[in-house]
């Protein structure tokens, strides 16, 4: 318990200065000193600094997966809506708790180190996939439109990164909020029914109100 307690130190230590410094500025050095600890024990829990990384990686995706949970049907669940506003809600806070490594992952330099570049590249890929999937299944449950779930997937990653991204340096804590938005936008986009229903002349009568 205690080598296991000794690590998430290591790792809530690193977290922090990786932050603070960046990947490629930050050493070892700056983590043995910051978690006062020998630079032998350092080796006893990581091989190098790319491997302390990629273990905080593997956490963050492991609590995407736990946050994210399967659409249910039935009389008795949520309405689907609630239960995919639930999901954003969760995958949120991770995030905005999470904030050094979230601040890591979305200001990651490239180009220095390809194989973090890779890594990471992979990361990404993961939680594309996970969006992919659940865009899928809820097209196969009649919830989603028909679509190229890997595009579709891709700007959901793309724009909720960028939010999370603003809310971070702005340190907002109203997930509850961000999170009404975020799923606003995903559901209905940003245009009027009327301009998306065919009514001609409805789309019309919108347009002039809004030029007068």
């Amino acid at each position: 318990m205690e080598r296991a307690a000794r690590r998430e130190q290591v790792l809530r230590h690193a977290k922090r200065i990786f932050a603070r410094k960046g990947y490629h500025r930050t050493n070892i050095s700056d983590i043995i000193a910051r978690a006062k600890i020998a630079r032998g024990t350092f080796y006893l829990y990581f091989e190098n600094k790319r491997d302390l990384f990629e273990e905080l990686l593997a956490q963050v995706l492991n609590e995407l997966r736990m946050r994210i949970q399967r659409l249910r049907l039935g009389p008795d669940e949520p309405n689907p809506i609630e239960q995919l506003r639930a999901n954003l809600r969760r995958v949120l806070a991770l995030m905005l708790e999470e904030r050094e490594l979230t601040d890591i992952l979305l200001n990651h330099a490239t180009g220095f180190d390809r194989d973090l570049d890779a890594r990471i590249a992979d990361f990404y890929e993961r939680v594309i996939e996970q969006i992919q999937r659940s865009l899928d299944l809820g097209i196969t449950m009649g919830l989603v439109r028909p679509c190229d779930t890997r595009i579709a997937a891709s700007c959901i990653l793309g724009g909720i990164k960028e939010v999370v991204l603003q809310a971070v340096r702005a340190r907002r804590r109203d997930i509850a909020q961000v999170a009404e938005e975020v799923l606003d936008f995903g559901l209905r986009g940003v245009a009027r029914p009327e301009l998306l229903s065919g009514d001609r002349a409805a789309a019309a009568t919108t347009l002039n109100s809004g030029t007068n």
